[in-house]
């Protein structure tokens, strides 16, 4: 029996246009469009590239808490967050730690908070032999001996994701990246951007690719990282049906939404794991509240996450002067209109044609990197400096604020 009110139960002959209003219906952006960042950072020792033990980065954040005099977020006894002023700290399922601003009108803005709070962990991690690293997957440490954060979300999700995906122990326990969130003006633009962010996403993983070492041995792939994310549960990473066109795109994620199998629901306060069949067909049973619904979609993972805004997840770990660059490139392309036609007229050659194709397509940036090539055989080291130029042709402009050309040397010096 269901253990909600009836007036908190979805509708199923109203579900597409819940996920509708839940994923496009308040755009955040408000007639403003700012600039969102998360980073996450492996903790390793300083001389070994050891992974910390989970007990010590769990003490890590609790004495970041205290250092900042932060509002702590609990999971049973668990903290997994701390908000300070304009900021905040998450505790990530392998003990990777999150530093993210609040939404800002520029990257001048971002940098003196992130630089910021950078400075406060260093200090607190000063003679304890570890410290922050920027690399997207755990080099040294078996992922058999990585810990899992004790919250019952990460239980259901690594026992649920498994059977889907072989790689998923290793994202949830070894991987880091950044993640970048941009506003939309409404359900059309929502679309524009949502299609050339994923067809971009190769070049982007290739620019960003740090991640070769992996238990202590090459892997093979600049971007260990991104092809574990390729090989994690299938249901809900990727880039949905319809993804790279922007007439289909928001349409398809609200399909992938329905098909994804459902993994939790919150029943009498407590997260249960959910019944393992697609989330449309547990609606259909009338079983699913719409905080079931909030967290269903909490559990998607694509390479780009809609959600009244557009969050950016396939972008490996790298420094922040890196990592402030590649949010200067892609403003540029996202928020500045001249750009953003050309790129999505370069993109096109990122549309693969089927299924394998894309999986080839996205293998191969994750195992050359910027060697890769599209289906025209044109690396994408060039499709980088081509989508350089765009945006700095248009960054510092009277309609295009968000950040200063010479924001982008960084990323230009690494392309080369």
């Amino acid at each position: 029996m269901p253990s909600s009110t009836p007036s908190e139960f979805i509708e199923p002959a109203n579900l597409n246009d819940t996920l509708e209003n839940v994923l496009i219906g308040k755009p955040m952006a408000l007639g403003r469009q700012y600039l969102g960042i998360e980073v996450e950072r492996l903790i390793l020792h300083t001389q070994t590239q050891e992974s910390a033990p989970l007990e010590f980065c769990r003490q890590l954040l609790i004495d970041l808490a205290d250092d900042i005099e932060g509002k702590k977020y609990f999971d049973g006894d668990v903290v997994n967050r701390v908000d300070g002023d304009g900021y905040s700290f998450t505790m990530e399922p392998g003990g990777q730690l999150e530093l993210a601003t609040t939404p800002r009108s520029s990257l001048s803005e971002v940098d003196p908070t992130m630089t910021m709070i950078r400075e406060l962990v260093d200090r607190r991690l000063a003679g304890t032999g570890y410290g922050l690293s920027s690399l997207g997957h755990a080099p040294v440490t078996k992922v058999a001996d990585l810990g899992l954060l004790p919250r019952e979300r990460y239980k259901i999700m690594d026992a649920s994701m498994m059977p889907r995906g072989h790689l998923t122990r290793n994202m949830m326990r070894a991987t880091a990246g950044f993640q970048l969130t941009y506003d939309v003006n409404d359900r059309e633009d929502a679309g524009r951007k949502l299609a050339l962010l994923n067809r971009m996403a190769p070049v982007m993983v290739a620019i960003t690719a740090n991640s070769r070492m992996v238990e202590g041995e090459d892997s093979g792939f600049e971007s260990f990282r991104h092809y574990v994310w390729l090989h994690t549960d299938r249901d809900r990473v990727g880039v949905p049906e319809g993804g790279l066109q922007a007439e289909t795109a928001i349409d398809g994620y609200k399909q992938f939404a329905k098909r994804a199998t459902m993994m939790f629901q919150k029943r009498d306060g407590a997260l249960v794991a959910a019944p393992a069949k697609p989330f449309e067909d547990v609606v259909a049973t009338g079983d699913v509240t719409m905080e079931d619904l909030e967290l269903h979609l909490t559990g998607l993972f694509p390479f780009v996450r809609l959600r009244n805004y557009l969050e950016v997840r396939y972008l490996d770990s790298v420094e922040w002067k890196f990592a402030r660059s590649v949010l200067a490139l892609l403003s540029g392309l996202i928020y500045c209109p001249t750009a953003t036609s050309r790129a999505e007229a370069l993109s096109d050659s990122l549309v693969p044609t089927d299924a394998d194709a894309f999986l080839a397509l996205h293998t191969d940036a994750a195992r050359r990197g910027l060697d890769a090539q599209d289906v025209r055989g044109t690396s994408f080291r060039e499709l980088a400096r081509e989508l350089l130029g765009f945006s700095s042709a248009t960054l510092g402009g009277d309609d295009c604020r968000w950040a200063e050309p010479g924001d982008l040397d960084v990323v230009a010096a690494h392309i080369g």
